[in-house]
């Protein structure tokens, strides 16, 4: 499979890097509107400063779409109307309409079109459905959950430079989380009791601060979760807690490990980490399972939409 990246910032590096990592796929075309962007791609690839053209001339099978969040529309967009194949960093767009007119679009024109949540890849978490899956613990059903996901970018009541591009905390973390419960339990069985929202009236900035409640079902049975994130705690955490009947497992998304605390056993702690930075681990299990996607000729829209349908119901 190849693949063309629109947008060549600090994601990108990661990308790329998995890229590299991962069989059956290759980049072979970029482009920035910053021409010395160009110094950061490897010698094999063909930079455009021209998206149009890029569009018209490249081969690439997809186009992998790296911009800042608020951006992801009007680039998807693009992409599709020239009857490419889009893959756009997570969330997909803004708000709800402009995820409806993107899927519409691509489903109009019957094209793919795969939105990457790379947190869901994380090495935790497939550790974690292993386990699960395998019955390796007696933990009986799963009862409840809470995800946090905390970042440094709002300190003494200014944003940082990590912030930008970004379009909130809710909206970029919130679709992380929920992307990561997508392979936890049935997303579809999800709907949201209430949602949260703490903004900044001096700060450009959508939240500083959301909270999700939900509620979701297991064999019939209703269990309740909570989604929080926050730009304003001076720190990088990024956790999920699941509940079950005989204890809980904590997966910490930052440090790449899984805590398991059960009834009348001692704590267990699995490091899962590599020599790779997290987010190219994250990024070859896109990458890996696109491949898989395209080569089935299928996608995730209906992944998407209901994660993105449960993450602006929250608004």
């Amino acid at each position: 499979m190849r693949i063309a990246l629109i947008g060549i910032g600090k994601i990108a590096n990661y990308q790329m890097q998995a890229i590299s990592h991962t069989k059956d796929i290759q980049l072979v075309d970029a482009h920035d509107l910053d021409p010395l962007r160009s110094e950061e791609l490897p010698g094999s690839v063909t930079f455009y400063d021209n998206l149009d053209k890029m569009l018209q001339r490249s081969e690439a099978d997809a186009f992998l779409v790296s911009t800042p969040t608020h951006t992801h529309f009007e680039v998807a967009m693009k992409v599709i109307e020239a009857n490419r194949v889009a893959i756009v960093e997570k969330p997909l767009a803004a708000n709800l309409q402009q995820v409806e007119a993107l899927m519409t679009e691509a489903r109009t024109r019957k094209l793919p079109l795969y939105t990457a949540f790379h947190p869901s890849y994380g090495r935790e978490v497939d550790w974690w459905r292993e386990q699960r899956d395998q019955e390796n613990f007696e933990l009986g059903k799963l009862i409840g959950f809470e995800s946090c996901f905390s970042d440094p970018y709002c300190i003494d009541g200014k944003l940082t430079l990590g912030a930008v591009g970004k379009a909130g905390s809710w909206i970029d973390s919130g679709a992380s989380s929920l992307s990561i419960l997508s392979r936890l339990l049935d997303i579809e069985s999800m709907s949201l009791v209430d949602g949260r929202m703490t903004s900044i009236q001096s700060l450009n900035c959508a939240q500083v601060q959301g909270l999700g409640i939900y509620r979701f079902l297991v064999d019939g049975r209703t269990g309740y979760g909570m989604v929080d994130t926050n730009w304003t705690l001076g720190k990088n955490y990024k956790a999920t807690r699941l509940w079950y009947e005989n204890g809980v497992i904590e997966l910490d998304h930052a440090k790449e490990y899984g805590r398991l605390r059960m009834q009348g056993h001692e704590e267990l702690v699995f490091n899962l980490a590599t020599d790779k930075p997290r987010l190219v681990n994250h990024y070859c299990g896109v990458f890996g399972n696109l491949t898989e996607m395209f080569q089935q000729k299928t996608d995730n829209k209906d992944l998407s939409e209901v994660i993105h349908r449960l993450l602006f119901a929250a608004l």
